[in-house]
């Protein structure tokens, strides 16, 4: 079965051209093919159509085969080329062979034509394939540093001594280095020893397994700063025999340190849940006292003071029934007490200023503390949650400025802007540390910081501390005018 060959010939002599052909048929070949003899004819045809070998004549007329050649390179065509004559000598044949031809013939000899077309064809597919897998290698790679020099995630890739052949821009944005700088370089020459030696004892399981190994592990980025990292590491090159390591890296640190607070915030809520129960049994404790040993005593006394009246001489009954009036009286002072200490009325009759200018007073007025109390503008009535929040948020941190400041002035500033009311409590006295405030809270030890944290947060508020041992104490609170969550009593 004849062999499929497009053939160009640049021939002047038409008869040669045959000749040309009935040799390639008697080699096995069923040409296509096509006669030009000039340059103008050859560029169309390799324009328009494909070709698998081009023969030229070394010398014509209007043309020559070396121009022939150039045209081809200029085309950026792969296509074997041959040069034929009928004569030729040795200076010329080098000199055609080095300008880039495949091959050349001479006309008398044409028999060896189809041998050495075979072989050409043969080695020129070869080179097109080995052409196009380094083709194909070089796209490949570009994309390869294009995606990974684009990624967000810091990857390397290291030989088997566990020094970086390949580290991509993140990587080496991460420790503050050019990737070339890395190259070469070991963990040790990166991190520190402890670093290192857990990320070279997690590379050295990869290559002893053959297997991807995923960790979390703390390294410091080139500012210093421990971040917290996601690293899986997997094995390559293993079947070639150069076994390597590749690692890719995500940064969790935000993510950590966000499930730390969310821990902790719930560890308040639970202390917060178990300290409001405590608060509240607290508060019946002392109401029930309060109603069993002064209200109720004194209506028990008055019982007995009524019951001898009515057995009693007039004159009698008349002293008794006046000091069973002025008993009376005390029991409503009792139960003022008791209700004032509950809720002042105050805060629901004459609003929020009038309740915290009173209770800042009726604290301050004794023992030689001073209190001051301010506001600004024209703060009118507002929702009722974000009153009781504000007021018990002063009542609780005077109480433990008297319990434990050893203070001589307390300042209670009230302000609004357009949408937030804003408190500031302040104090003169031995301050505190607050992150070791903060600490006890969470272990359970202490409670008033974080009850009027949690009251501010409840409806929708914030709260900063600023204190240190020595330098009084300054609370300060953003309320929002309306309650993000209501409810609150």
């Amino acid at each position: 079965m004849s062999i499929p060959l497009r053939v160009l010939l640049v021939e002047d002599v038409s008869e040669d051209a045959e000749l040309i052909v009935r040799e390639l048929k008697r080699g096995g070949f069923a040409p296509d093919w096509l006669r030009v003899d000039n340059a103008r004819a050859m560029q169309d045809a390799l324009k328009q159509a494909k070709w698998d070998i081009v023969i030229c004549d070394y010398s014509m007329p209007s043309f020559s085969g070396l121009k022939a050649l150039e045209l081809l390179k200029s085309l950026k065509l792969h296509i074997p080329f041959f040069i034929t004559s009928g004569t030729i000598g040795e200076n010329t044949a080098l000199e055609v062979m080095r300008a880039g031809a495949d091959d050349f013939f001479l006309k008398q000899n044409i028999t060896r034509l189809p041998l050495a077309i075979e072989r050409e064809l043969r080695d020129s597919a070869l080179r097109r394939k080995k052409m196009a897998s380094e083709t194909a290698l070089r796209e490949m790679q570009v994309r390869f540093h294009a995606f990974m020099n684009n990624a967000p995630m810091p990857a390397w890739i290291k030989d088997k001594d566990l020094r970086y052949v390949y580290v991509n821009a993140a990587q080496a944005r991460f420790f503050g280095m050019a990737p070339a700088e890395m190259i070469g370089c070991d963990d040790f020459d990166l991190m520190s020893i402890g670093a290192a030696q857990t990320s070279r004892h997690h590379d050295e399981q990869v290559l002893a397994s053959s297997a991807s190994v995923s960790t979390q592990e703390t390294i410091a980025d080139e500012g210093l700063t421990a971040r917290i990292l996601n690293i899986t590491r997997f094995p390559l090159g293993m079947e070639e025999g150069l076994p390597m390591v590749a690692g890719l890296a995500m940064d969790v640190t935000a993510e950590v340190h966000n499930q730390e607070h969310l821990k902790a915030a719930n560890q308040r809520l639970q202390l917060l849940s178990g300290s409001i129960i405590e608060v509240q049994e607290r508060e019946r404790q002392h109401l029930a006292r309060g109603l069993h040993d002064d209200v109720g005593q004194s209506l028990t006394a008055l019982k007995i003071m009524l019951q001898a009246a009515q057995k009693a001489d007039d004159e009698v009954r008349h002293a008794r029934l006046q000091e069973g009036v002025e008993l009376v009286a005390s029991i409503l002072s009792q139960v003022r007490t008791l209700s004032l200490e509950l809720r002042p009325p105050q805060l629901d009759n004459l609003g929020l200023v009038s309740a915290l200018r009173w209770y800042v007073e009726s604290k301050t007025s004794s023992d030689g503390l001073r209190g001051w109390f301010e506001y600004e503008g024209q703060i009118s009535k507002l929702h009722p949650d974000i009153e009781n929040t504000c007021f018990r948020i002063v009542q609780e941190a005077i109480t433990n400025i008297l319990r434990h400041a050893q203070a001589s002035n307390i300042w209670v500033r009230l302000d609004k802007n357009e949408s937030n009311l804003i408190l500031r409590i302040r104090d003169d006295g031995k301050g505190f540390d607050v992150d070791q405030a903060r600490e006890n809270a969470v272990l359970g030890n202490s409670f008033g910081l974080l009850n009027m944290e949690e009251r501010a947060l409840l409806v929708g508020g914030t709260m900063d501390f600023i204190s240190s041992p020595g330098a009084g104490v300054t609370i300060d609170v953003l309320l929002p005018f309306t309650p993000h969550i209501r409810g609150l009593t």
